[in-house]
Order: C-alpha cells, then sequence, then structure tokens
C-alpha cells in the first residue's frame, strides 16, 4: 500500500471515531414526544402501544417498557401490548425482549399518547459462540492439549507490578512459560525462544508486545476480551511460528447503551469509552493507555537512574457493523510505542501501527466465512544520546496481512476449518544517524530484504465416539526471500568470513533469492476415561521463516528482524506431548500432569564477540546447530468457592548443540550446552481470597532456578598481559529467583450504605487496589558480571546486576460506569 494512502486511511478513522465519540450521546438513543404539542397536560397522562419483532411484525409476549431508574413500566401481553401511567416529564425509557436488541429512547411526555416500538434479532457473534460453547469441563472434552484460557477476569485477579493488570505477567504463571527474568521483554514457552511465539491481537501479528523493558504489556486490560495460549497442538490455521501461539482476543463497543471505564495509577492510567451507535447496528471502542512514570525515576538514589527517563502508550479503536443478520465487519486501529533513556549513556524507543479489517460472514447454517486484512509498520530505534559516539539506529518491518478462514459444521461431531493465508515482509533498512556536531559516527545504511509467506491450511476435529474424538490438521508453507539485496559468495571450502568473499550476486526488486517450503502436519487425540477424566496426545511439526538476533541474553526492542535467506534456513521444530487430566468436586477443582518433547533444526547461535548492528554480512557471525526440550508440567486450578486460584509447577531442559564444519563454528566441543533461558524448575502460586461484597485478598508466589551463564574460572599471563580463562558456554548458573507479590481490592461494599446506593443509582462501580511487589525486597539477579577488584588481583570477581531490589507498593483506583 502507497505510504501516503496508510497514513490518510489511519487518519481518516481516527477522525471517524473521534467524532463517534464526541457526538456519542445524542446519536446511541432516539428522542422521542408522546402527547399534543398543543394540549399539554398536567398530572399523570396515560402511554401505551404495541412491542413487535422487526423481522416478523409480531407482538412479543412478555417484552418490558420501563423507565430507567423507577419502578414504572409494564410488561406486554401476548398481543405485546404494554399501558401505564406516568407524569407528564422528561425520562429515559428502555425497551427490552431476550434475543432482541435494547431500544433506548430519551422520551418527552406532555400527554397521552401511543408508542410503537419495533425490535430488531440480536446477532452473537461467532467468537462469543465458541467460547460460551464451552462448559465447566472444558479442559477434560477439549481435543488438544497445551491450551490455555484466561479471561480478563481471571487476569484482573492477580497483584500487579505498579497497579497495572497484564497479561504477559500473568502468561508466567502459567505451567510451561517463563522469562529470563526482571526487565526481560517476552516470554519462552515450552524451550521457546521468545521470537518464537506467534502474538496475534485479533489476528493481527505483534512483533512486540512488552513496554518498559518487559514490566508492561502492550495488551489495556479494559479493552481485553480474552486469551488463549496454545504451547502443545497448534491448529493448522496458525503458522510462522515453531514454538506457540498467543490468540488475543480485544472487546467490541457495547451493544446497548454507553460504557466508560479506566483506571488511575502512580505510574499509568487507562480508559476505554464504548457504546452503539444507530440502535445498536454499528457500534464502536475508543481506548487509550498513557505512562507518566519519570517521577518515580527522579525519586531513586542513583544519580543515573534519576536523570533516565521510561514511557509507553497504547490506543485501540474499533468500529463494528452488522449488515443484516448474517454479515458483520470490524475495522480496528492500533497504535503502541515506547520510550526508554538510560541517564545519558543510551536508549531506545519503538512504535506500532496496525490497521486490521474483518468481514464476518455466515453463508449458510453450517458454514461460516472470516476475510481479514491487516497493514502493520514496526519501527525501533537505539540512540547513544551525547558525546563522541552519540547516534541514533533505525531498523524494523513493515508487512501486510491476508486471511480467508472457513469454519464448517457439517454435523455437531464435526468441524472443519479450512483457508490460506499470505504474509508480506518489507525489512527496513538500518540506518545509522549521527547526533550533534561533537559526534564521530559516520552515517551508514545496510539494506534488508524483503519476503511472502504463503501457507494452505485444514484443520479437521472430528468426535468419533462418546470417548473418543481426533483433530487431524494440515499446513503447507513456502516462503520466498526476495530483492532488492546483494548476496556475498565465499570461496568453495572455506569459511564464511568477510575476508573469504570473492564475489558479490545482485538480486534486484521482485527477484526471488532463496525458497523454502514443506508440509507441517498437526495430530490432537483425546481419549475420555470418565466424565471427569481424560487422556490427550499431540504431535505436529511447524516452521518459522523470520529470526530475531539480539546482542543480549534478554530480548529488547532494538533486536534485528531477519528473514530466511541464502545462508539462514527457516527453524523447524519437531513437537510431541501427552497429557493426563482430572477434575474433582463437581469440576472445582481442574487438575492436569503434561509431558512434552521438542527438538528444533537450524537453530541458530552467534560466534564470541558478534556484532550484529550494522552488519551486511551477518551468516559471517551466526552458526546453525539444534535444539531439544523437555519437560513435566503440573497444573492445578481451584474454580470455584471463597478461594479461588492456580498452582503450576515445571520441570524441564532446553539446550543446544552447535557443530559446525570449521573449528570457530563449534561450541563447547560440540556437546550439548543448556540454552541462555534454560531454567530447570519454575513454581508459581496464585490466588484469590473473596471478601465482603467486591472485596478481596490477591498473592503471588515466583521461584524458579537461577538462568545460566559464562563464567571466568582463572587468569593467566602472556608477558605483561592478563588473559582471563572463560568457562564452557552457559556452565554455570546465576541464583535463584524468589518473589511474593500482594495486593489488597476495596469494592464498594466499604462505603457507608447511603453512598453506595446512591452510586449503584447511577451504575457506577469504583474499586481501589493496594499492592506490593515483591514484598520481601529480595534483590534477584538478572546477571553476573564479572570486574576485577580495586586491589589489582588477577581474578574477576562476580557481581551480582538486579533490576529491582526493593519492593515497589502501588495503588489503583478502578472505575466504571
Amino acid at each position: 500500500m502507497d505510504p501516503f494512502l496508510q497514513r490518510t486511511l489511519r487518519s481518516v478513522l481516527m477522525l471517524f471515531l473521534l467524532l463517534i465519540s464526541v457526538s456519542l450521546w445524542a446519536q446511541n438513543k432516539e428522542r422521542v414526544v408522546v402527547g399534543d404539542p398543543s394540549k399539554t397536560s398536567t398530572g399523570r397522562v396515560r402511554i401505551q402501544g404495541q412491542v413487535t419483532g422487526k423481522e416478523d411484525g409480531k407482538g412479543l409476549f412478555g417484552a418490558t417498557v420501563a423507565i430507567r431508574g423507577t419502578n414504572i413500566g409494564a410488561v406486554c401481553d401476548e398481543k405485546g401490548n404494554y399501558e401505564f401511567t406516568i407524569a407528564t416529564g422528561e425520562f429515559e425509557l428502555v425497551v427490552q425482549y431476550v434475543g432482541k436488541v435494547n431500544k433506548v429512547y430519551d422520551l418527552r411526555v406532555i400527554g397521552n399518547g401511543v408508542l410503537n416500538v419495533a425490535l430488531e434479532d440480536q446477532v452473537v457473534t461467532l467468537d462469543q459462540i465458541l467460547i460460551e460453547a464451552e462448559g465447566e469441563d472444558k479442559n477434560i472434552q477439549r481435543i488438544s492439549a497445551g491450551v490455555n484460557r484466561l479471561n480478563i477476569k481471571e487476569i484482573e485477579s492477580l497483584p500487579a507490578f505498579m497497579g497495572e493488570v497484564d497479561i504477559v505477567k500473568s502468561l508466567q504463571s502459567l505451567p510451561g512459560v517463563s522469562t529470563v527474568g526482571e526487565g526481560a521483554s517476552g516470554f519462552n514457552v515450552r524451550g521457546g525462544r521468545t521470537d518464537q511465539n506467534l502474538i496475534l491481537q485479533d489476528g493481527a501479528i505483534l512483533f512486540n508486545a512488552s513496554h518498559v523493558l518487559g514490566f508492561f504489556s502492550t495488551f489495556n486490560p479494559d479493552a481485553t476480551e480474552a486469551f488463549t495460549l496454545f504451547k502443545g497442538n497448534m491448529p493448522a490455521q496458525y503458522g510462522g511460528r515453531i514454538s506457540s501461539v498467543l490468540d488475543v482476543r480485544m472487546k467490541e463497543g457495547n451493544s446497548e447503551k454507553v460504557k466508560v471505564r479506566g483506571g488511575l495509577g502512580l505510574v499509568a492510567s487507562r480508559l476505554v469509552v464504548d457504546g452503539p451507535i444507530n440502535g445498536g447496528k454499528t457500534r464502536f471502542l475508543v481506548a487509550g493507555r498513557s505512562s507518566y512514570s519519570d517521577w518515580v525515576l527522579g525519586r531513586a538514589r542513583n544519580i543515573d537512574v534519576q536523570n533516565s527517563a521510561a514511557r509507553f502508550h497504547d490506543v485501540n479503536l474499533k468500529l463494528s457493523h452488522r449488515f443484516g443478520t448474517k454479515n458483520k465487519v470490524n475495522l480496528s486501529y492500533y497504535r503502541s510505542g515506547d520510550f526508554f533513556r538510560f541517564a545519558q549513556d543510551f536508549g531506545f524507543e519503538w512504535d506500532t501501527d496496525i490497521l486490521n479489517f474483518s468481514w464476518n460472514s455466515s453463508i449458510t447454517d453450517n458454514l461460516i466465512s472470516t476475510t481479514r486484512f491487516v497493514s502493520g509498520v514496526y519501527k525501533s530505534k537505539l540512540f547513544d544520546p551525547s558525546g563522541i559516539d552519540a547516534a541514533e539506529i533505525d531498523n524494523g518491518m513493515k508487512y501486510y496481512q491476508a486471511q480467508q478462514n472457513f469454519f464448517y459444521t457439517p454435523s455437531d461431531r464435526h468441524n472443519i476449518t479450512f483457508g490460506a493465508d499470505l504474509v508480506r515482509y518489507d525489512g527496513r533498512p538500518e540506518i545509522a544517524t549521527p547526533i550533534g556536531p561533537d559526534s564521530g559516527i559516520l552515517a551508514e545504511r545496510v539494506e534488508k530484504e524483503q519476503g511472502n509467506e504463503i501457507g494452505f491450511f485444514v484443520n479437521d476435529d472430528i468426535t468419533i465416539t462418546k470417548d473418543l474424538a481426533i483433530s487431524l490438521g494440515l499446513r503447507y508453507s513456502t516462503f520466498q526471500n526476495r530483492g532488492p539485496y546483494d548476496v556475498f559468495q565465499y570461496a568453495d571450502g572455506t569459511q564464511r568470513l568477510v575476508e573469504n568473499i570473492v564475489d558479490t550476486v545482485s538480486y534486484q526488486k521482485g527477484d526471488v533469492i532463496a525458497n523454502y517450503s514443506g508440509f507441517e502436519p498437526r495430530i490432537g487425540l483425546r481419549y475420555t476415561i470418565d466424565d471427569r477424566t481424560s487422556l490427550k496426545l499431540s504431535l505436529n511439526r511447524t516452521r518459522q521463516y523470520i529470526h530475531t538476533l539480539s546482542n543480549s541474553t534478554a530480548a529488547t526492542p532494538t533486536d534485528i528482524l531477519q528473514l530466511s535467506n541464502t545462508y539462514l534456513k527457516p527453524l523447524i521444530s519437531n513437537n510431541a506431548s501427552i497429557g493426563y487430566f482430572k477434575n474433582f468436586s463437581d469440576n472445582k477443582w481442574e487438575t492436569s500432569l503434561e509431558v512434552y518433547l521438542r527438538d528444533i533444526d537450524n537453530l541458530l547461535d552467534y560466534k564470541d564477540f558478534v556484532d550484529l548492528l550494522l552488519n551486511n554480512h551477518l551468516e559471517t557471525d551466526l552458526i546453525a546447530g539444534k535444539g531439544r526440550a523437555y519437560g513435566m508440567e503440573l497444573y492445578i486450578k481451584k474454580n470455584k468457592g471463597p478461594m479461588t486460584g492456580w498452582l503450576s509447577y515445571t520441570l524441564s531442559r532446553t539446550e543446544v548443540q552447535i557443530e559446525g564444519e570449521n573449528p570457530d563454528e563449534v561450541i563447547n566441543n560440540g556437546e550439548w550446552y543448556p540454552a541462555n533461558f534454560d531454567r530447570t524448575h519454575n513454581f508459581s502460586w496464585v490466588s484469590t481470597v473473596q471478601l465482603r461484597g467486591t472485596s478481596s485478598f490477591n498473592w503471588n508466589v515466583v521461584y524458579s532456578t537461577g538462568r545460566p551463564i559464562n563464567g571466568i574460572v582463572t587468569n593467566y599471563r602472556i608477558g605483561s598481559t592478563v588473559v582471563p580463562h572463560f568457562s564452557e558456554r552457559n556452565e554455570f548458573r546465576i541464583p535463584d529467583y524468589f518473589r511474593i507479590d500482594l495486593s489488597f481490592t476495596f469494592g464498594r461494599d466499604i462505603l457507608k450504605k447511603e453512598l453506595r446506593d446512591k452510586l449503584e443509582g447511577r451504575n457506577y462501580l469504583g474499586t481501589l487496589t493496594i499492592g506490593i511487589y515483591n514484598i520481601l525486597s529480595r534483590k534477584n539477579a538478572f546477571s553476573v558480571f564479572f570486574k576485577r577488584p580495586e586491589d589489582l588481583g588477577l581474578i574477576p570477581r562476580p557481581h551480582r546486576l538486579t533490576v529491582l531490589g526493593a519492593a515497589f507498593p502501588n495503588i489503583t483506583y478502578n472505575f466504571r460506569f
């Protein structure tokens, strides 16, 4: 899409939604006058009429017609007729019937009169049907293993960092999900790296889902409906990543009335306004979130921290419209961004812009179509603000998505999903730009390739018998790496080193540089032992054609997005898992025990002392090898009672093997070694105790084994030079991680009855949450670095690097009306 056209479409959409929000109160209600203006009455008058269905014109028996906030109203008889008396004046009239769209009138009563109302059929969206169809024993009956679903209410029960509830933080409390540590973006699933997770927001790909070094996610909790994490059997309609799929579903506007909700916190605030237009046929949602955390940094003892800055923002705009009873379209715009600067030493910022259009159509009673088009841009910037190295380096990715899904249900025992998708990647060049007159950095530019990823898929869920069900999926994906780009040629029989470059092949725009493709079978099997017990098996193969390259252990927004090309082959993963699922006490308790195994081909690692930025021959510093991961996951969840929550434990290993043809392409003598993010033990306990009314007490207990690092084991002298001798890669581990978070939520029940009744009469609900993150003030290590002692000793000593070494209190006021 032309950049000018793309910016114009975004501007039009934002302006349109802004106008909607401003004029909303006048548009979502129909104004009517009952009575003859020439015969104004006083005292009580009579209003009568009929409530019918708009589609068939039949009277609606049992429909209610009521004046909001009063006991005045009537229930319709068998012909839909109603009648009631009321004083003259202005009121809000609500007409309701099960299965119909509610109507709200701004009613002015000046005398006796008639008001007839026709209600439209209410249309339930397709994703709501799928979610609501699941029963209390969904974890037993669901075919796929390794699937976790949480709604926003469950997420809100977790103690929050700085008062912000967070989807990504809640993920890390689930079995099989971990993180490198505080201050790290992203999450790791069953031995996969952070870039091996497919993150979708309403079907659109997100390359970065973390704010402020991973302490917050990019998902506004007030605009989020629910999420599903696929970490075992991934349905065939998902592709492009090998580890997991995080599918986040955002809310649509309310179909009945305008609603406002939000929160005010110490470091960030958020606001969501949504509601109907045109009688509920059109719905809108406007959501915004912004931080103001610099004042917290200004109160730190460290002068460098005082002079630092950190902030983020999110904007969600969504417009939904129904065409009749079988078609619905959604148009949304999403923008998210981050800025971080540490003193005058370094900093980074990034932005994501996504324009998303979808069309849901019910073609027949058992065939549903979903069409989606997405245009997105991800930009990141690393900068050094001062001194001779003052410069900024820009990179990122522009991408386009198109997807056509069909959902076919020939019977209640047979569900088929099939279709195709396309992702066009257009890598943004790396550009180095000097800052200020004192900079000694030269301007530099490294071009990036383009790529097309196409997938065709079919997934068939079949209930064979009452006890046996199977999910069979097949995906065929193909990827073309395209120019313009220059590919270096290396001398035969030599290592890929800069000094061995003998030629350069220049590809023009649209030329195919490299082509990869393959089948991705997916199999899921469920056998039900009894109504509360089942066994599940999952086998699948996945492919990934895009890599994230990072100079650090933890993912950062400035990491490089690199497409598969001549020298960097796509990742291929074979995944297997088996699980035992058991519920107790009428589904009050859910338990599961799963074992998984994964092997990965073409896994990338780095040579020693690699520099990835502005490197136009990355293949000389990258090495391909193998990866493997295996583990056991225990999950216990309590769904009912005054105390709810879950406990998870993961025992796992994640290892890498690099044995190239040349000496500098071999790591640890070709033996398996732990991955940077390997954590043997992961434990999490999340619980909520419901107090009186809407008040609650929440806690979160986290423990994990320290991650692997390289260490210096000794030094030796060569002449007058002292040379450190490093251990084998990732031979040591940092100290174990342990943290406890607590929070209290106080609801309206703490107020005096008179004030509580007054607020409830206005449909207002407010809650106050007070919490403490890391209540023990434990100085958990993010990393360990080595530094020579001041007494000039030869052997460097280890020092702990802690990102958060103190307790962080928070207070947030949440409201809705």
